[in-house]
């Protein structure tokens, strides 16, 4: 499994739609596997429905990468990457980064995917782990002036690291 044991992503596959259930902490240590988990998924032509119903919060790391394939997903002409069960914490999130209208959050839960398992699990380079934190914070700063006063110092951190 992804991640300490109450972090995990898991994940099942029916009609053409991947459907993703993300529980505890959405971190940096699960975001690049989530990353691949769903660019696989949109490349293939497939939807993606992310369930939050078990998930306390997400992490800067996360946001951003899933602001950033949200984005590429609306640049490809739709909308293939739509959240469910988000909690009041997490909205909160979303609206104090200025996210709204750019994530498709819905209200309506989805069907379910079948059965449900952990997504694959691959190491990452420590450097592609920076890069990954490093597209997600610019990734936010893009959006408004106040994300990018409020992550200057973290992207000036990452940059340094590479």
């Amino acid at each position: 499994m992804i991640g300490h044991s109450n972090n995990r992503i898991e994940a099942a596959v029916a009609n053409n739609t991947a459907y993703i259930k993300i529980f505890g902490r959405g971190t940096f240590q699960t975001v690049a596997d989530f990353r691949d988990f769903v660019k696989k998924s949109l490349d293939e032509g497939m939807g993606v429905l992310i369930d939050l119903s078990n998930c306390e919060t997400l992490d800067s790391t996360f946001i951003g990468t899933l602001v950033a394939l949200s984005m590429k997903s609306k640049a490809a002409g739709e909308s293939r990457l739509k959240l469910f069960n988000v909690s009041d914490h997490v909205r909160n999130i979303f609206t104090t980064l200025g996210l709204q209208g750019i994530l498709d959050i819905n209200e309506a839960a989805p069907g379910e995917g079948g059965d449900y398992s952990p997504i694959a699990s691959t190491v990452h380079s420590k450097v592609e782990i920076t890069d990954l934190m490093l597209d997600a914070h610019l990734t936010l700063s893009k959006i408004n002036e106040r994300n990018a006063v409020e992550f200057k110092d973290v992207v000036e951190f990452l940059k340094q690291q590479r």
